[in-house]
């Protein structure tokens, strides 16, 4: 249950995915938190311009900043504020089938599991597990706590087949880069070796020709020489 769970405790939980969290919320940090809250810069960039800013970076300091901060409750809600605004698919899908559970869907303290693991089911196929997770956990959607560690190992699962399928799609690319290479190398190579062929066969012409004329002058030389004779 997350209902009484607050925001800095969700992060904790969300600690894996800290980081495409606040990528995906990065515009709202530089132009809302980071404009207004200069010690908040002067802290974690010291002598950096803020709008440049790597999401890396920022979620490094953000990441310390909602541990140990005092105002860090205050900086979880708003990330979590920011990134809710931007999946509100997920929100009208969880409102409308809690909405046919209950009305007054803020009422319900807990989906019994079998209603749960089929609306979390459904959710996945639509929204994809990832996304499933963080907006459940953010907007502390009543399932059951069973149904959030099923939910947090699909999660993790998608992650992992994404960044297995990103590898092995940069080793083709790598490997097709290689070819590439070797193509165009071999295609310089052979460029060269045909013009020194071509150059090859010019002098080769010329040389024939040379002794056919020469050839050709020692026989009426000879034709002479034996008419005088």
């Amino acid at each position: 249950m997350l209902k009484e769970t607050t925001y800095k405790e969700k992060f904790v939980m969300l600690a894996p995915w800290l980081a495409a969290i606040v990528d995906s919320v990065k515009k709202d940090l530089k132009n809302e938190h980071l404009k207004k809250d200069l010690g908040f810069v002067r802290q974690y960039f010291p002598g950096k311009n803020y709008n440049k800013l790597t999401s890396e970076e920022l979620a490094a300091a953000y990441a310390h900043a909602l541990a140990n901060s005092e105002n860090g409750e205050e900086l979880a809600e708003f990330i979590s504020n920011r990134w809710l605004l931007k999946h509100t698919d997920l929100y009208h899908y969880f409102e409308h089938k809690l909405s046919q559970i209950n009305p007054n869907f803020n009422e319900i303290e807990t989906l019994d599991l079998a209603a749960a693991e089929k609306m979390m089911e459904e959710a996945i196929t639509l929204h994809g597990a990832p996304r499933t997770y963080l907006f459940c956990v953010l907007n502390s959607v009543v399932f059951p706590d069973e149904i959030y560690k099923r939910l947090n190992k699909r999660a993790l699962e998608d992650i992992e087949k994404v960044t297995e399928q990103k590898a092995a799609f940069e080793e083709a690319q790598s490997v097709e880069k290689m070819k590439q290479n070797y193509e165009q190398r071999i295609a310089r190579l052979t460029d060269k070796y045909e013009k020194k062929i071509l150059g090859l066969q010019s002098m080769y012409t010329k040389d024939v020709e040379s002794l056919k004329k020469q050839l050709a002058n020692l026989q009426r030389k000879h034709h002479s020489s034996k008419e005088h004779s």
